[in-house]
């Protein structure tokens, strides 16, 4: 028996269900949309959780290119501070992909 559901099309929900599949990313690009420019403290105050737990969401968020470093993390010097913001762009094509997939659109 497989341990996960792999129904046919699976792959063209799989990228948006991990892009944004818990309420730790969506609470993050929700923050952003309404605060641009945030740290990773801020977010994590806002939000209540963790700055750990919020780098986490954001290194995530980061990987399927939903946020925008400024600057980019692997450019920052030790204790400088990096600011986020949404990539819209990114975020509006990834909500695209899963409604045609789950057949909303």
């Amino acid at each position: 028996m497989p341990r996960v559901a792999r129904p046919a099309n699976a792959e063209a929900a799989e990228d948006p269900i991990k892009a944004f599949g818990s309420m730790l990313k969506a609470g993050i690009i929700g923050h952003l949309r309404a605060h641009p420019d945030g740290g990773r403290k801020e977010i994590s105050d806002a939000l209540n959780l963790p700055e750990q737990t919020v780098i986490t969401g954001i290194d995530e968020l980061l990987k399927f290119e939903l946020l925008i470093a400024d600057p980019p993390r692997e450019l920052a010097t030790r204790g400088q501070r990096v600011r986020y913001r949404v990539n819209d762009e990114a975020v509006t094509e990834m909500y695209l992909r899963l409604g045609l997939a789950i057949g909303e659109i």
